[in-house]
Formats: structure tokens, C-alpha cells, sequence
């Protein structure tokens, strides 16, 4: 392969600066599951994702120390780089932007707290994000929705159309970039990182995930990570 047809170089910044505070704790990120921390899974995914070259973990001060250990004794050689996050989710995404390499042309952002990710996932966003700009993970709406005030219901919402989105979430590093630039000081207005590449009018394409990518957010979580993995583990012993 030409150097010109070779593939876009791939970083992922793994965001673990959150303080958990549904979860009760801070360390959320480092709590046991499966036997082994959260973080581990998904640095575990990473590791095996063909599209990946760099790993960029983004640390809160509250689990600083015990992040630094567990991928210091991890073997994870994909972590290029551990940076400390900022006081907002966005700030700490921003914190893992400045830590890439120079010839990083395709950026993942995936939450810690999504253990269950699989490495093809990972390659299929990253894919579609070099392709199209930007790309996510994300899952069709199976639920009836219901948008509610004080307790009542006010109205269901058609779920015709409506997907759940998950990460990894992808994008060509200089259109990130750019967005950064055109939404400066709008950042509290976005929940994920496509919301910002949707407030400009830029197309996000959908990459069809798995129910079972979730994303630990309450204690009881854990239970439901941990039945999924026992059946994962035992069905990849087979």
C-alpha cells in the first residue's frame, strides 16, 4: 500500500475523570467488575482493535494514583499518554485532544464506563468517522417514551427514528477541532461530542451498536455488567 492510500492513524481518548456521583463515588471507573476494574475492559477492547494506534486515558485527581497503577501493571502499550481532566466532561475530551500526537487524523472518544465495548466496534466508528467526519455508536429507541413534568405524564414521544447513542464516538481530528473553535463558549450546551457537530449543521453517521454496550451509571449496574460478562467469558471459552 502507497504511503498515500494508507490508513488514517487512530487515537482514542477513554474518558475516566467523571466523580460518579449517581454511582456514589468517585472512583466509579475503577470499581470491580468481572474481577477487574471497568477501565481495564475497555483498554482491554483497544488493545485488540486493528484501527487503533493511541490510547489517551483521561484521569480525574480522585483516582489519579490508582489509574496511574492499574495501567502501569495493565500491559496495555496502546496508552501513549495519561493527562488529568478539566472540571467538565467537554474540558476533559479537550484535555485529551492537546495530549494527541501530531499525526493523528482520526479521534475516538469512549467512556470508561462502558466495559462491554468490543474491539469491532471500535473499528467500525472509526472507519465511518475517516469516511463521512463523524460517526457514533448508537442503538434503536425499544422503549415507549414518555416526556414527563412533576411527576405526570405529559405526552409520548413517537420512537419512530430515535436511537440511543453510546461511544465510541468518532471524528476526523481537524473538523473536531474546528467545532471546538465555532462553539467556544456554548460547551455546557452539549451532552456528547456529536451534539456539538450537530449544533453546526454537520452530518454524524449512525453506527449500529449492541443493547449491551452500557454504560455504568447506578451501583445496581454493576449486577447487570457482570451477568453479561460471566456470558461472554464463558461463551468465548468455548
Amino acid at each position: 500500500m502507497s504511503a498515500s492510500a494508507a490508513a488514517p492513524v487512530v487515537a482514542c481518548i477513554v474518558v475516566a475523570a467523571g466523580k460518579g456521583e449517581r454511582f456514589g463515588h468517585g472512583g466509579k471507573v475503577l470499581a470491580a467488575c468481572g474481577g477487574r476494574p471497568l477501565l481495564a475492559w475497555s483498554l482491554d477492547a483497544l488493545e485488540a482493535a486493528a484501527s487503533v494506534r493511541d490510547v489517551v486515558v483521561v484521569y480525574g485527581a480522585h483516582t489519579e494514583d490508582a489509574i496511574r497503577e492499574l495501567v502501569a501493571q495493565g500491559g496495555w502499550p496502546k496508552v501513549s499518554a495519561l493527562v488529568p481532566g478539566g472540571a467538565s466532561r467537554h474540558a476533559s475530551v479537550q484535555a485529551g485532544i492537546d495530549a494527541l500526537a501530531g499525526d493523528v487524523a482520526v479521534v475516538l472518544v469512549h467512556d470508561a464506563a462502558r466495559p462491554l465495548v468490543e474491539p469491532a466496534q471500535f473499528d467500525a466508528v472509526a472507519g465511518a468517522a475517516g469516511e463521512t467526519g463523524a460517526a457514533i455508536l448508537a442503538t434503536p429507541v425499544a422503549d415507549t417514551l414518555k416526556r414527563v413534568a412533576d411527576g405526570t405524564i405529559e405526552a409520548t414521544v413517537p420512537r419512530t427514528g430515535m436511537w440511543a447513542a453510546q461511544t465510541p464516538q468518532g471524528f476526523r481530528l481537524s473538523e473536531y477541532r474546528a467545532a471546538l473553535v465555532r462553539t467556544a463558549g456554548h460547551e455546557d450546551e452539549f451532552t456528547d461530542d456529536a451534539s456539538m457537530f450537530e449544533s453546526l449543521g454537520w452530518p454524524v453517521r449512525i453506527v449500529p451498536g449492541p443493547r449491551t454496550n452500557l454504560k455504568v451509571t447506578l451501583p445496581e449496574d454493576v449486577m447487570l455488567i457482570e451477568a453479561l460478562l460471566t456470558a461472554r467469558l464463558a461463551e468465548d471459552s468455548r
